[in-house]
């Protein structure tokens, strides 16, 4: 009998908005009709799961957390007189009855939920806990009830460790699978220089990128930015997050400082996002759109958010190289062990030498 995994995900919205683009017609399938269609059109890294475990003689099934047309489709096609007070997650976990839950996105869980579901769906043996980007006290707190956390860099897993949690690293790649998707006539122009992702402000996401990406405006070299920035509303507030916590660093209350979670965006100074950034970015791209985007482009920048520390493992490392692009990235101590540096991949160490290199290139 093969194992059965579930992992309980999710997908981008932006993802998620252009497939019910793509598939307007989606009503009148079945949940199982819907999720297959869901599972065989995204590019993201579920789905490459899901497909991997069967290979392996798994039954592996996913739910997608997120996606709230399907979530409703599966409510309405199960929904029980006895248990429609219980969680929708939790239902399906137990409807499931899997031996091994892998928890891909912990926000739609917490430590009691995990304890609620080990004990009282008795199938469970092994709870996995997957997390590679900024976290804080809720997700630590989170992740004592599994029995162990994957995550895609060196850094992070010392991090999990020195908090006392059993983590094992395993790296991002490139699912083949994608490739013949790929369409060479798509209507993207030519790019000679392109960075696709998102500058977003504050605690340890992309402050150091949004400051490389300004500095490579000044210097006109002609990047296409296809970026998720953020509403102004929020910009705002972190900037009186900010104001606040300066003014409670010169009363001397350091401490307070330290114990309430949002005053992680109260360490940095927040910038508004300058007239020539606004002005290069178009719209940010998703899945197989954004694969286009990169096989039509010469260079294609990178650059780790600020938890990655030393360390490289991010997505967009496999993703430019798995089209065939030439990828621009930071350099970092284990990059030589995932690539070839003099002729696979281009590394900078610092933004003057990113700037030479990606002239150099173009």
């Amino acid at each position: 009998m093969s194992h059965k995994i579930l992992f309980i995900s999710s997908m981008y919205s932006g993802s998620l908005d252009i497939f019910y683009k793509k598939y307007k017609d989606t009503k009148h399938l079945t949940y199982d009709e819907h999720y297959k269609l869901l599972l065989e059109d995204t590019t993201e890294f579920v789905g490459s799961y899901v497909r991997g475990f069967r290979k392996l003689g798994f039954d592996a099934q996913c739910v997608i957390a997120n996606d709230t047309h399907l979530q409703s489709k599966w409510n309405k096609e199960n929904v029980s007189v006895s248990d429609h007070n219980k969680d929708l997650l939790f239902r399906q976990v137990n409807l499931f009855k899997p031996d091994i839950l892998w928890i891909d996105n912990l926000s739609f869980v917490d430590r009691k939920c995990l304890v609620w579901a080990r004990n009282s769906i008795r199938s469970i043996k092994l709870i996995i806990g997957y997390h590679c980007s900024p976290y804080g006290l809720k997700i630590l707190d989170t992740l004592k009830s599994v029995d162990f956390i994957i995550t895609c860099t060196p850094g992070l897993k010392t991090d999990m460790e020195n908090n006392g949690l059993r983590s094992y690293l395993v790296y991002h790649g490139f699912d083949e699978y994608q490739i013949p998707k790929l369409n060479n006539n798509n209507s993207f122009p030519k790019n000679n220089f392109v960075f696709s992702g998102s500058l977003i402000s504050g605690g340890k996401f992309h402050d150091k990128r949004i400051k490389l990406i300004e500095t490579i405006l000044k210097e006109d070299l002609g990047i296409s930015l296809y970026v998720n920035l953020e509403k102004q509303y929020k910009t705002r507030t972190k900037q009186s997050i900010y104001l606040i916590a300066d003014i409670l660093r010169k009363l001397r209350m350091k401490k307070l400082i330290e114990k309430i979670p949002i005053f992680e965006y109260g360490k940095t100074k927040i910038e508004n996002y300058s007239a020539a950034l606004l002005k290069s970015s178009h719209n940010p791209v998703y899945g197989i759109d954004m694969y286009d985007l990169f096989s039509r482009s010469e260079v294609v920048l990178n650059m780790h958010i600020g938890v990655a520390g030393n360390y490289a493992g991010n997505m967009r490392l496999f993703e430019v190289t798995g089209v065939g692009s030439c990828l621009l990235t930071d350099n970092k101590k284990n990059l030589k062990y995932l690539f070839d540096t003099e002729n696979e991949v281009v590394a900078y160490d610092n933004t003057e030498d990113g700037i030479q290199k990606a002239k150099w290139l173009l």
